[in-house]
C-alpha cells in the first residue's frame, strides 16, 4: 500500500508518497511533474548508483526522460558548497534546464545537496526526493541539512521546494543502526512538536517503528511532515525555530568532541540538555524531560559519557548561536506543541551546564 500526502507550505506543495515497493511505481508518479518529460540528471552516491540508480533509472526512462547519472565516492561528506559547485557544473554540462528535473538518491547529505542546487538551478528547478534512510525520509522533505562553507559547518540553506518525495520503505532494511536512530531522532522531535496527544501516543508506538513494523513507520513519518510543516509555516517566527530544539547543544558539541560521536548521538544529547533547561526556564513539566529520556531509552540511543570542561562548552554553545544569531537564544519546549526561541540567563545555563556535564563525566568509569 503506497500513502499519499500532501505536503503543503501555503503558496507551493509536495507530493509525499511512502509505503513498501514504493519505487515500483516511481514511472507514473514521476511522469507528472513537468508538462514535458525531456531531461533527468540522477544524483546519488557510488554505493546506490550500484544497487538502485539502475531501477530508478529505467523508470525515469519509462516516463520519457532521457537520463544522466552524477554519482559521488560512497562515504563522502558532500553537504558543502565544494559539492554544490561540482553539482552546479554537471547540471550545466547536461543542459539541464528549469523545465527538466533532477532527482536525489540517497541519504540527507545527497537530499540536501539536491535541494540547494535544484533551488538555486536557472531560478529553481524541478526536483524529486527519493530518500534512503529514515532520518531523510522524516526530513527532507521539509527541511535540508545546512551546507558546510570552508571553514563553518552547516551555514548554508534554502527551503525545500520538491515536487515529489517517494519513500520506499524497504529501504530501510539496508540502513545501518546509526542511519535508523537518526531517524528515531527526529520521529521524537517531530512527536513533541506536534502536540500533547501525539507525545502521549508515543510510547506505544515507537517501540513498532523500532521493530520495522508498517503501521506504526506509516502514522509516524505522516506525522512528523504534518508537524514540521505547521511549525515551518506558522505566523509567529519563534515558533518557525522549533526544529532547532537540541541542535544549538548538538552543533557545540560536534564543535568540542569531533566526529567521534555520531550526529544522532548529539542531537540527542542536545535534546536531552536543552529539555532540562526548559524545565527550568518555561517550566516544561519534568515528567515530560523523563518521557523524552524513555524514548531517547527506546529508540537505543544511549547517553554519551565524555569528559569535557564547562567553560569550553559554555563557550561553544555561545559561538555556534552567534554565527547564526547575535541573540543569545535557545529554542525550547513549553509543553509539547509549544516550542519557542527563549532566552537563558548566564547563571542558568552555566548550573545546568556543570550538573549535565559532571553526569557525563561519571558515565566514562561505566555503564549507569
Amino acid at each position: 500500500m503506497i500513502r499519499r500526502q500532501l505536503i503543503n507550505f501555503g503558496t507551493r506543495s509536495t507530493d509525499f508518497r511512502m509505503g513498501f515497493g514504493a519505487l515500483s511505481e516511481l514511472s507514473r508518479m514521476v511522469s507528472a511533474v513537468v508538462a514535458t518529460p525531456k531531461r533527468a540528471v540522477i544524483v546519488t552516491d557510488a554505493s546506490l548508483a550500484s544497487a538502485h540508480g539502475l531501477e530508478v533509472s529505467r523508470a525515469l526512462i519509462d516516463a520519457g526522460f532521457t537520463v544522466e547519472d552524477l554519482s559521488f565516492p560512497s562515504g563522502e561528506h558532500v553537504s558543502t558548497l565544494a559539492y554544490a559547485m561540482q553539482l552546479f557544473e554537471a547540471l550545466d554540462r547536461s543542459a539541464i534546464t528549469a523545465d527538466d528535473v533532477i532527482v536525489a538518491l540517497g541519504g540527507v547529505e545527497v537530499c540536501s545537496l539536491v535541494t540547494y542546487c535544484a533551488g538555486s538551478w536557472c531560478g529553481g528547478t524541478t526536483y524529486v526526493l527519493l530518500p534512503t534512510t529514515l532520518d531523510a525520509m522524516v526530513t527532507s522533505a521539509t527541511t535540508m541539512t545546512p551546507l558546510d562553507t570552508s571553514s563553518s559547518s552547516q551555514m548554508v540553506h534554502v527551503e525545500p521546494r520538491a515536487s515529489l518525495a517517494v519513500c520506499d520503505l524497504f529501504l530501510l532494511a539496508d540502513c545501518s543502526e546509526d542511519e535508523l536512530r537518526s531517524g528515531y531522532v527526529e520521529l521524537i522531535m517531530a512527536a513533541l512538536i506536534d502536540s500533547r496527544r501525539q507525545w502521549e501516543r508515543m510510547d506505544s508506538i515507537l517501540p513498532g517503528a523500532v521493530s520495522g513494523e508498517e503501521v506504526p513507520l506509516y502514522d509516524l513519518i505522516g506525522m512528523a511532515q504534518s508537524a514540521r510543516v505547521r511549525v515551518l509555516t506558522s505566523a509567529n517566527p519563534s515558533a518557525r525555530n522549533a526544529i532547532q530544539f537540541g541542535r544549538t547543544t548538538a552543533r557545540a558539541l560536534k564543535h568540542c568532541l569531533g566526529d567521534a560521536v555520531p550526529d544522532y548521538a548529539l542531537l540527542a544529547e542536545g535534546m536531552r540538555f536543552e529539555a532540562r533547561l526548559a524545565h527550568d526556564v518555561t517550566d516544561f513539566d519534568v515528567d515530560d524531560v523523563f518521557t523524552l529520556d524513555d524514548l531517547l531509552d527506546e529508540a537505543g540511543i544511549d547517553e554519551v559519557p565524555f569528559d569535557l570542561g564547562c567553560g569550553r562548552f559554555i563557550e561553544a554553545l555561545k559561538d555556534t548561536r552567534f554565527k547564526r544569531s547575535n541573540r543569545l537564544m535557545f529554542s525550547l519546549p513549553r509543553h509539547p506543541g509549544t516550542i519557542r526561541f527563549s532566552v537563558v540567563d548566564d547563571e542558568v545555563l552555566e548550573r545546568h551546564a556543570r550538573a549535565y556535564l559532571a553526569s557525563r563525566a561519571e558515565l566514562m568509569d561505566g555503564p549507569r
